[in-house]
């Protein structure tokens, strides 16, 4: 059974930056180590939640029950045919790294993802995307722990039921199993997709007509660089809210009110609004509650601007949803998980 350390601090393991105290934690650092926890799992205090690089949670309290942290690292090619490689990482491999190491070998097709904070064990949970990109477009087949039968289960992709920042695992199998290791597809052949955001207009800035995969992940890690705040420098989540999903009736209707409205076309009846757009025209940038505030720069991020609490946190995304709802009646819904 895995090292257990009573009233462990979480300040450093979650982006947010909040001192939430867990009464029991554990550290899961390969595959043995998980295995004993599940054996044991009965004699663990309860509830249980199983975390990774802490980039999309938020610690409200202090967590009087047991935090297991998964830390199994290791990528490596598995195999491969005629126009993909199928490279597998173990769940807690950081997310970044695991992109890097596709940039560096030339495995197309994750590097619009690069510099997402978080673990590889996390993106099919959440289905992680940005720019263009989501983790179910590269995921060929997630590895699990069936906690209950003890059993170690695989599901393709296809059985996911991936949608936007959702999947099986945050509802059907929610607390039901563990994600130890993600097997990917990558292409061996360019499939670059830029046209999402300003990433042409990054690059022709650059001169840069026909741009490699070097080029194309160092650009996107600018932009992102550019608008978002460094989790190092000051605690965040990135994008704290989904962007909204909407009808094109519904759009019709507030861009009478709010013609500069930014919207994307999902499907011929749907659109999805610029969750940032309606918090920052909403006049809500740098709004404060406690410590933690709306950052000043990019309105969909929440901050720790100062020693906040996890309430305080809570309560100002609370705030915001309220004032949008009244607003332009839509629901912001969170990225980020309540704990």
């Amino acid at each position: 059974m895995p090292n257990l350390i009573k009233n462990k601090s979480l300040k450093e393991l979650n982006t947010f930056g909040i001192n939430s105290i867990a009464d029991n934690f554990y550290e899961l650092n390969s595959d043995i180590d998980i295995f004993e926890f599940i054996a044991e799992i009965d004699k663990v205090a309860k509830p249980i939640y199983f975390l990774g690089a802490g980039a999309n949670t938020l610690f409200t309290s202090n967590f009087n029950g047991s935090i297991a942290k998964i830390n199994t690292k290791g990528i490596v090619l598995k195999f491969e045919d005629d126009d993909y490689l199928y490279v597998e990482a173990n769940a807690g491999v950081v997310w970044d790294d695991f992109v890097s190491f596709c940039v560096a070998n030339k495995y197309y097709g994750a590097e619009n993802l690069i510099a997402i904070p978080g673990t590889v064990g996390a993106a099919p949970i959440q289905n992680i995307g940005a720019y263009g990109v989501e983790a179910k477009d590269i995921i060929h087949m997630v590895y699990y722990y069936d906690i209950e039968s003890f059993t170690l289960n695989q599901l393709e992709a296809n059985s996911c039921k991936f949608a936007y920042r959702d999947s099986i695992f945050k509802n059907e199998l929610k607390d039901k199993i563990i994600i130890t290791k993600v097997l990917f597809k990558l292409s061996k052949k360019p499939t670059f997709k830029l046209s999402y955001g300003n990433i042409n207009d990054a690059l022709k800035i650059k001169g840069i007509i026909s741009p490699d995969i070097f080029v194309i992940s160092a650009t996107i890690k600018e932009i992102r660089d550019s608008k978002l705040p460094n989790i190092e420098v000051i605690g965040n989540a990135g994008s704290f809210f989904k962007n909204p999903i909407i009808s094109k009736e519904k759009l019709e209707e507030l861009i009478l009110d709010f013609p500069s409205i930014v919207s994307y076309d999902v499907s011929d009846t749907e659109v999805k609004l610029a969750a940032g757009w309606l918090i920052d025209n909403a006049g809500l940038k740098g709004y404060q509650i406690g410590g933690a505030a709306v950052h000043q720069n990019q309105a969909l991020v929440l901050i720790n601007k100062d020693n906040a609490s996890g309430k305080d946190v809570m309560d100002l995304s609370k705030y915001i949803q309220k004032e949008i709802k009244q607003i332009y009646g839509v629901d912001l819904f969170p990225e980020v998980i309540f704990v």
